[in-house]
């Protein structure tokens, strides 16, 4: 496999992930865009140093957070409030999330997510996999503000009820 394909499979499978830990760290949204972009490069340019006996994620989120640690001077309004040690302890907790295999929670949840109808996977999509605030989901779905926290949070009830379901039937207790 060529290293460009071989980052590019890596990359995107951690995408989302280090999103989320830029984000968690970063509070200025367009900020945390540019950051994880220049993430992204340094890690292709640098990834002929990449270890593969190590996980991609904390190699990457280790990139990250120097990257953030570094910029902390040029951009101090945008970036964090949260001091070095906090954010090598958002780091670590990360590393351990990633070290866990994913479990029974997991599956039940995209076991749930599977048997909701087109418009509530739909309207989930739009927030947590394209990110969109309240407002924008709303225009998006031609809806109020109000009703798409309503539905929101009918849906995660949903969700939450279907998951604990699923693992009481299955032996399993939620968080174990």
């Amino acid at each position: 496999m060529s290293d460009r394909r071989a980052f590019l499979e890596l990359f995107l499978r951690q995408q989302q992930d280090l999103h989320a830990f830029v984000g968690s760290i970063v509070r200025d949204w367009h900020r945390s865009e540019d950051v994880v972009q220049e993430l992204a490069l340094i890690l292709w340019e640098k990834f002929e140093s990449y270890d593969p006996q190590r996980p991609f994620g904390a190699w990457a989120r280790g990139v990250a957070a120097n990257l953030i640690l570094r910029d902390l001077e040029r951009h101090r309004r945008a970036l964090p409030l949260l001091s070095p040690e906090s954010i090598a302890a958002v780091q670590r907790a990360y590393d351990e999330i990633e070290a866990s295999e994913p479990g029974a929670e997991l599956e039940a949840l995209r076991a749930c997510v599977a048997s909701l109808d087109e418009p509530a996977r739909h309207m989930l999509e739009l927030r947590y996999t394209e990110a969109l605030g309240l407002d924008a989901l709303a225009q998006r779905l031609s809806r109020s503000v109000a009703a798409v926290k309503k539905a929101l949070t009918r849906l995660r009830a949903r969700l939450q009820e279907c998951v604990a379901r699923k693992l009481a039937a299955s032996g399993e207790a939620p968080g174990a």
